[in-house]
């Protein structure tokens, strides 16, 4: 497992758009299917520019060879009464789960949010049926303190509830 991770560029909007397709298509467990997002390529090319310019947001990228296996977000709000707290999400190709990259991905967000001097907790939705990514959320101390019911729905009559999760990064919280 030699693994690049790096934070995603402008360059990368081509690729990370039909990354986004990719695994759109291999799970029910997210928030677009096989369509992918909805913005055009000079859309995600400025999304990326300006994401890793805030203090108050990163996007990381896995690459194996120079291709996305996965990505992690973490964003915060500004505001001063609720930047402590921040939200993440983690993607991989199914050709990698079980293989360490939702860990790296994970590694680095929580390293993000422990340096960057103000996030005292990571929060975090998944699927309650998403029991892979539960238990890899579980690895790195995160717990469940309430439930969604009916989250997502996929299609007429198929819901998923979610675990809301979250890591507090201090033990004084």
């Amino acid at each position: 497992m030699n693994y690049n991770i790096t934070l995603v560029r402008k360059e990368d909007a081509l690729q990370m758009l039909d990354y986004l397709k990719k695994i759109g298509s291999e799970t029910d467990f997210l928030l677009f299917d096989s369509s992918g997002v909805p913005m055009t390529l000079a859309q995600e090319e400025n999304f990326l520019d300006v994401v890793n310019k805030t203090e108050y947001s990163r996007m990381f990228v896995a690459k194996d060879n120079g291709k996305i296996i996965g990505n992690a977000y973490i964003h915060t709000n500004p505001r001063e009464r609720i930047k402590h707290k921040a939200e993440i999400a983690i993607s991989v190709l199914k050709e990698y789960w079980g293989k360490g990259v939702g860990s790296l991905l994970m590694e680095r967000l929580i390293e993000y949010a422990t340096n960057c001097g103000y996030t005292e907790t990571i929060y975090l939705e998944v699927v309650s049926k998403n029991q892979r990514a539960i238990k890899l959320y579980e690895k790195f101390g995160f717990v469940t303190y309430g439930l969604n019911k009916k989250a997502i729905k996929i299609g007429k009559d198929k819901y998923y509830d979610w675990n809301l999760m979250r890591l507090d990064l201090s033990k004084e919280n």
